[in-house]
C-alpha cells in the first residue's frame, strides 16, 4: 500500500512538472497554493480565492490539495509556491534541511481536544488507562505527551498510548470504552460529543501555542519573488477581512473547498472560526514557532537548540504594516 501511495505521488508530481510554476497570461501570474486537508483550518486561503482577491493582486491561482505531509514533499520539490499548513508539519521538514520558512500565521493554536469517556472525571483518573493517538510521532501524539507530563503522568508508563489511525474510529472507540481517551480534532469532536464523549482538555483554549494555520514559502522563493509574496499576502489579508465580514461568502468558500454540504454545520463552523480562532491580522507568532520546535525536539534531536528565527521571516508582514496596507484593510 505504501509503495502504491508513493507511486501515485510520483505520477502526480510528474504531471505538474509538465506545467511551469509561473506563467504570464492575461497579465496574471500563475501560482500554485497548497493545502493539506479540506478543513476550515485553511479558511483564509479558501476565502481569498473564492472572493477573487488573489486575482485582484495579479495571480491566476491553482489550488492544490495534497494530503498531510505529502504537501511539504511537493512544496520542497518546487511544484508549489505557497502552502498553508500546521507549523509542526513544515518545521519537521525544515529541521531536516528543507528550505521552508513561515511568513504568516492565521490560527495560533491547534483545534484539538483530549476527549475522554464519561467515566473519567479528571487527569488523575487517566493513570493506568489508555489514550489513542492517530500515529506515534503525529501531531496528536506530540501534543498529548507534554500534557500528560504537565499533569504528572508519564506517557507509556502511567498512561498507555495506542495508535488508531482515523479520528472517527477513535471517537467511537472512546465512546465504547475500548480506550479511555483520544486526541480528536474538529469537526470529528462534534460527532464525538454526540456519542457522549466529553472534553477533558481543549488545546485551542490553552497556552499551548502551536500554530495550526501558517503560510509557508521556500526561503529562495522569498528572496527571488519578494514582490509576489507581498502581493499574495495582500490578497490573503483582504481575504481574511472578507471572510470575517461576509458570512455567505465564507459559507460558500467552505462548501466548495471544505467538502461540507450541511448548512447547519457550515453555519456553526463559520461562526466558530471567525469569532474564536482566526486572527484578523496573520502575523507570525514567534512563541508558536518556538513551542513547535520544542515539541519536535521530543523525538528529533536535530530540533534541540534551534531558534524560532531560523524558520520564519517577519519582514513581509512588517513591510505591509509600515506601508499602511494592513491599516487600510483593518482601520
Amino acid at each position: 500500500m505504501k509503495a502504491f501511495c508513493k507511486l501515485c505521488l510520483i505520477f502526480w508530481m510528474f504531471s505538474i512538472l509538465l506545467r511551469p510554476a509561473e506563467t504570464e497570461g492575461a497579465s496574471l501570474t500563475r501560482i500554485r497554493a497548497g493545502y493539506p486537508s479540506p478543513s476550515a483550518t485553511f479558511y483564509p486561503l479558501f476565502a481569498a480565492k473564492e472572493a477573487g482577491l488573489l486575482e485582484k493582486y495579479g495571480f491566476d491561482t491553482e489550488m492544490i490539495y495534497v494530503q498531510g505531509v505529502q504537501l511539504i514533499q511537493v512544496h520542497v520539490s518546487g511544484q508549489i509556491d505557497f502552502s498553508t499548513i500546521s507549523a509542526v508539519v513544515y518545521l519537521q521538514a525544515s529541521v531536516e534541511g528543507a528550505d521552508l520558512i513561515q511568513v504568516a500565521s492565521s490560527i495560533d493554536n491547534q483545534l484539538m481536544k483530549l476527549m475522554v469517556h464519561p467515566s473519567i472525571s479528571g487527569p488523575a483518573d487517566l493513570k493506568g488507562k489508555t489514550i489513542a493517538v492517530t500515529r506515534f510521532g503525529s501531531l496528536t501524539d506530540l501534543l498529548v505527551r507534554p500534557l500528560l507530563k504537565k499533569w504528572g503522568l508519564e506517557p507509556m508508563k502511567d498512561v498507555n498510548l495506542i495508535q488508531i489511525g482515523r479520528m472517527p474510529d477513535m471517537a467511537l472507540a472512546v465512546s465504547q470504552r475500548k480506550v479511555e481517551g483520544g486526541v480528536i480534532s474538529f469537526p470529528t469532536s462534534l460527532n464525538a460529543e454526540k456519542l457522549g464523549v466529553k472534553t477533558l482538555f481543549d488545546f485551542a483554549e490553552s497556552d499551548f501555542d502551536i500554530p495550526a494555520t501558517t503560510v509557508v514559502i521556500s526561503r529562495k522563493y522569498g528572496q527571488t519573488h519578494r514582490e509576489a509574496v507581498l502581493r499574495f499576502l495582500k490578497g490573503y489579508i483582504e481575504g481574511t477581512r472578507r471572510l470575517m465580514t461576509d458570512r455567505e461568502l465564507g459559507i460558500k468558500a467552505l462548501r466548495k473547498y471544505g467538502g461540507v454540504s450541511d448548512r447547519d454545520l457550515l453555519t456553526y463552523t463559520y461562526d466558530l472560526f471567525t469569532t474564536r480562532y482566526i486572527k484578523k491580522i496573520p502575523k507570525v507568532n514567534p512563541k508558536g514557532v518556538a513551542n513547535s520546535l520544542s515539541l519536535i525536539a521530543e523525538n528529533n534531536p536535530k530540533a534541540k537548540g534551534r531558534r524560532a528565527e531560523e524558520f520564519m521571516d517577519t519582514s513581509f508582514m512588517d513591510e505591509l504594516e509600515k506601508t499602511g496596507f494592513i491599516k487600510s484593510v483593518w482601520p
